[in-house]
């Protein structure tokens, strides 16, 4: 009865259509931060790179002003982190070097990772919504053929009605799946790149804060 199933498939399509709405749109959304944590992740790896090459070359060298001049060269999110620090070494403004750069860290690294945890949910949950889907449409090709009022239907066409209905309704967990596995593979390498990112900023805090502990000791000691 090919009308029948025509029926059943289309039954099952629209009753699966908003969950796959909602699975392209969280596809688009899985790109559109990955994209954007990606250009963070490139920018923060210039701005590490001049940080070491111009600020902290100068604070080696002994020329605090420089270094804190050079500062205001590099672009957020790092700048606030070395100003802090510099100031502080300075004599600028009043408070602990260590503690003032390492809360900017914190604040800084927030923002990095900021929507990182967009993709963790994502990945978490839409195997979930796809199943769902799937539930969805198994019970709309069932419902399809209990509505038959044909009492000499055959029990193949029966079967036929259900297995296409159950077909289309496994189209939703394979795209749950997919959607998940584009955002899990996308959290793990931006979460590596921010890790290493963090790590590295560290360092050159540490470096920082080292040069600076030399300089007050220089000063320090007597003529």
């Amino acid at each position: 009865m090919p009308e029948l199933s025509l029926s059943s498939l289309s039954d099952t399509f629209s009753a699966e259509l908003p969950i796959m709405l909602l699975m392209a749109t969280a596809s688009v959304v899985v790109v559109a931060v990955a994209l954007a944590r990606l250009w963070t992740m490139i920018h923060a790896r210039i701005q590490l790179r001049r940080l070491d090459t111009q600020v902290l070359e100068a604070a080696r060298s002994g020329n605090w002003e420089e270094a804190r001049k050079r500062c205001e060269a590099i672009g957020s999110p790092f700048r606030e982190i070395f100003v802090a620090g510099l100031d502080r070494v300075l004599g600028k403004v009043n408070g602990n070097a260590a503690m003032a750069m390492a809360r900017e860290q914190k604040r800084t690294m927030g923002k990095v990772r900021a929507t990182l945890w967009v993709l963790g949910s994502t990945g978490a949950l839409m195997p979930f919504v796809g199943l769902f889907g799937t539930v969805v449409g198994v019970m709309a090709a069932f419902s399809a053929l209990g509505h038959q009022d044909d009492g000499g239907a055959m029990v193949s066409s029966g079967v036929s009605v259900v297995s296409g209905g159950i077909g289309q309704a496994l189209i939703a967990t394979a795209a749950g799946l997919f959607v998940a596995l584009e955002a899990i593979i996308c959290f793990n390498i931006l979460q590596n790149m921010s890790t290493g990112v963090g790590r590295d900023l560290s360092l050159l805090v540490d470096e920082l804060l080292e040069l600076a502990s030399v300089r007050r000791a220089d000063a320090e000691r007597p003529g």
